[in-house]
């Protein structure tokens, strides 16, 4: 199974043709495919983490940094496809949560909102922000493959059985040259403490964000205007 699931995430996250497969996909299983990942997938070892690039028709990354003990203690890394690849999932199978999501939004008009993104007008996007929630902090920076200005927003809240959940999303924007159209992918991290402390010593918020930069550092929003 766990084959046939590689298999199939091959095809995707490298989006070449069956003869280019390491795994010697072949005419009808790219076919049975459509050139999609399935519902739900499980990355195989360190190897799969380091050298796969998860490409759609969206957007493409590569994967959160990995380490041998997701492997041998955390039983490995997971992940689901949503809204015909629009959303990804991913997270370690033992943890309440610790995961990365990316979801892509539609093409839409260009907004005074996103001409503000557009020159870091920290000022504007904070006042829309605190008016519903003013707990958030907010910022501005750029990441990704085109220099993409992400608003970032970070929180913290009560999640399951009360404990502490924190979160951090990176809305990163692509305007198109004319700067009539607008698209963004967001970047969402999601963390709860583990149980376990000696677990929880290595498997940190700020664990997490480290994790993530390669997501964020290796992003391409696709043009599709």
């Amino acid at each position: 199974m766990k084959y046939f699931i590689l298999t199939l995430l091959s095809i995707v996250f490298l989006g070449c043709s069956g003869a280019q497969m390491a795994h010697g996909i072949t005419k009808t299983q790219i076919e049975i495919s459509g050139n999609k990942p399935p519902s739900y997938f499980e990355f195989a070892n360190l190897e799969t983490m380091r050298d796969y690039v998860f490409n759609t028709k969206d957007f493409s990354f590569s994967l959160p940094s990995a380490k041998e003990k997701d492997y041998t203690v955390m039983g490995g890394w997971v992940g689901e496809s949503m809204r015909d690849g629009k959303t990804i999932a991913m997270g370690l199978k033992k943890t309440i949560t610790y995961q990365v999501v990316l979801t892509a939004s539609k093409v839409s008009e260009y907004t005074e909102r996103d001409k503000a993104i557009n020159i870091h007008d920290l000022t504007y996007i904070r006042t829309r922000f605190h008016k519903y929630q003013p707990e958030t902090k907010v910022s501005i920076l750029n990441y990704g493959k085109e220099n993409y200005d992400c608003v970032i927003l970070e929180y913290e809240k009560k999640g399951f059985n009360n404990a502490k959940k924190k979160g951090k999303t990176y809305r990163c924007y692509k305007f198109n040259p004319s700067r009539t159209k607008s698209k963004d992918v967001t970047i969402s991290l999601t963390y709860t403490k583990p149980n376990n402390p000696t677990i929880a010593k290595q498997y940190t918020y700020q664990d997490l964000q480290n994790r993530a930069k390669r997501v964020l550092d290796s992003l391409y929003i696709k043009d599709g205007w």
